[in-house]
């Protein structure tokens, strides 16, 4: 069986799009059969290849994708959020070509604990056209399922939970370090106006340990690595820069220097979800649905950007650790998902 991972942002700097992927790849012996993999991407190959030689990788180039799914046996968009278009049409630039090279070359189309970012993303014509093209969907939240199912026929989408969970059932990150505070921040090449005075928050709560910590290794407007080098020198000062990954090392290495904090104030969806299963309380930012999405599902307290952040602090300290039944549940999800997707295409 081939088949080939249509989505090309895995190795652009993000690490949660490793630990979808991990997931994903620890799921796969249960298939019973081998399984070549492929995908196109426009990143540096070679830390792909070290850390997940189980994929072939290949430049994004047309001949290379054109060839990868005319030898496919099934297309498979693997994780992220593909309804998006507020920040960028980038996601919807890709799906049109991969969709018309699918309809081309008449291979099934599926799409596997995945989500959205923004509202307006489903009535956009090539990530609308992709999802009603897919044979299968199982979504990573409930919202992104219903989103989807107000315009698709009854039976193709069905909510599940990201895929990451079953990386992380496996190999759970450091517990909660007593007294670190955390924080993940990125705006989406925006901005957040709080900033200021949610750090002057922050101040407040008894840490004796700040870390910046990056998810996004690149220096992208309204990142991590950006927003800190645009804080004040005194407020540099108290945080210590962390970026989560090491490139090409072994996931389970890299994530076993993931710094868990007693606390987190999280604007990324997979450092939210490395926190609740580290037993930390946090805080996520609503810069988008994807967001307000995992906030519900860990039952961490969603944090409006127009809010006063005064009391950030508090907040946090009230926060709750969410049970491990509940993550276990959710790591449960992503595996049937994934055994539902293997059966659908006769694995």
């Amino acid at each position: 069986m081939k088949i080939h991972l249509g989505h090309h942002f895995f190795g652009a700097g993000n690490l949660g799009d490793d630990f979808m992927l991990g997931g994903f790849l620890a799921a796969l012996p249960a298939a019973g059969r081998a399984v070549e993999l492929t995908c196109c991407v426009p990143h540096p190959l070679e830390p792909l290849r070290q850390r997940f030689p189980q994929v072939r990788w290949l430049a994004y180039l047309p001949d290379l994708r054109e060839a990868c799914i005319a030898a496919c046996d099934v297309w498979l968009g693997l994780g992220g959020a593909p309804w998006q278009s507020a920040v960028s049409p980038w996601f919807a630039d890709h799906l049109a070509g991969e969709s018309e090279r699918c309809a081309a070359h008449r291979r099934p189309m599926f799409f596997l604990g995945v989500g959205g970012q923004d509202p307006a993303a489903y009535a956009q014509p090539a990530l609308r056209r992709a999802a009603e093209q897919a044979e299968g969907i199982w979504t990573r939240d409930e919202r992104s399922a219903g989103a989807l199912a107000a315009f698709l026929p009854a039976g193709r989408v069905r909510a599940a939970a990201d895929l990451a969970h079953i990386f992380f059932a496996a190999h759970s990150p450091p517990p909660a370090a007593p007294g670190r505070l955390t924080a993940v921040l990125n705006f989406d090449f925006g901005g957040w106006p709080g900033l200021g005075g949610g750090l002057a928050a922050l101040a407040r709560l008894p840490a004796r340990e700040r870390v910046w910590l990056a998810q996004e290794s690149r220096p992208l407007p309204g990142g991590e690595m950006v927003l800190y080098q645009g804080l004040a020198g005194a407020e540099r000062a108290r945080w210590r820069l962390q970026a989560a990954d090491s490139p090409g090392a072994a996931l389970t290495a890299v994530l076993a220097g993931w710094p868990s904090g007693e606390w987190l104030l999280a604007a990324r969806f997979h450092a939210t979800l490395a926190a609740a299963w580290a037993g930390s309380r946090a805080v996520v930012l609503a810069t988008n649905d994807k967001l307000a999405g995992v906030a519900a599902e860990c039952g961490y307290p969603l944090f409006p950007l127009e809010g006063d952040p005064a009391g950030l602090a508090e907040l946090l300290i009230a926060a709750p650790r969410p049970a491990a039944a509940r993550l276990q549940d959710r790591a449960a999800a992503a595996e049937q998902a994934c055994q539902e997707f293997f059966a659908a295409i006769g694995l």
